[in-house]
C-alpha cells in the first residue's frame, strides 16, 4: 500500500514538473510565434500518466475500503471543484486575451481581433500558460479522483450485485 501511494505521490510531482515546463513554454504577450507547439509532446505524455493516476487512486481506495457514501460525496465535491475550476480558468482565459490584445495595441497601435481570438483558441503556444498552470493541475488530480471514485463505486456496487445473485 505505502508504495501506491509513494508512487502516485512522484507521479503527481512529475506530472506537477510536466505542468511547470509546458506553462514556461508560452510566448510572450504580443510576440509572433514559430511553428508548432512543442507542448503537444507533453500532453501525449499526460494520457497515460492520467490513466496510471486513475489506476493508484483506484487501488487505494480498495485498500482502504472506503463507504459507498464517502465515494458518492467524494464524486459530487470533485465534480464541483471541476465545473468551479473551469468557469475560473474560462475568465482567465478571456483576461488573459485582453493582455496579449493590449500587448499588440502597445506594440502596433492596433488590433486584429480575430487574429488574437485565432492565436488563443485550441493548444496554441500563445496560451500554454492557461492550460498549464496550477489550478488546471488541480484539475488533472481532481479528475483523475473523480473517474477512480466512479470506477470504484462501480466496482463496488457491482460486487453487492454479484453477491445477492449468488
Amino acid at each position: 500500500m505505502k508504495s501506491a501511494k509513494l508512487t502516485l505521490f512522484i507521479t503527481s510531482l512529475g506530472v506537477l514538473l510536466l505542468f511547470y515546463v509546458s506553462n514556461q513554454m508560452t510566448v510572450r504577450p504580443g510576440t509572433i510565434s514559430g511553428n508548432g507547439n512543442p507542448v503537444l509532446i507533453v500532453v501525449a505524455l499526460l494520457l497515460p500518466l492520467f490513466i496510471f493516476i486513475v489506476i493508484l487512486w483506484r487501488r487505494i481506495f480498495g485498500v482502504h475500503s472506503i463507504s459507498q457514501s464517502f465515494s458518492i460525496v467524494g464524486i459530487i465535491l470533485t465534480f464541483v471543484h471541476l465545473i468551479i475550476a473551469f468557469i475560473y480558468q474560462r475568465i482567465s482565459l478571456a483576461n488573459y486575451r485582453e493582455i496579449i490584445k493590449d500587448a499588440y495595441l502597445e506594440k502596433d497601435g492596433e488590433v486584429d481581433s480575430q487574429y488574437i481570438q485565432d492565436i488563443t483558441t485550441g493548444i496554441t503556444i500563445h496560451v500554454n500558460n492557461q492550460y498549464f498552470n496550477v489550478n488546471t493541475f488541480f484539475m488533472f488530480i481532481s479528475f483523475s479522483i473523480f473517474i477512480a471514485l466512479a470506477f470504484y463505486l462501480w466496482d463496488s456496487h457491482e460486487n453487492k450485485a454479484g453477491n445477492r445473485d449468488e
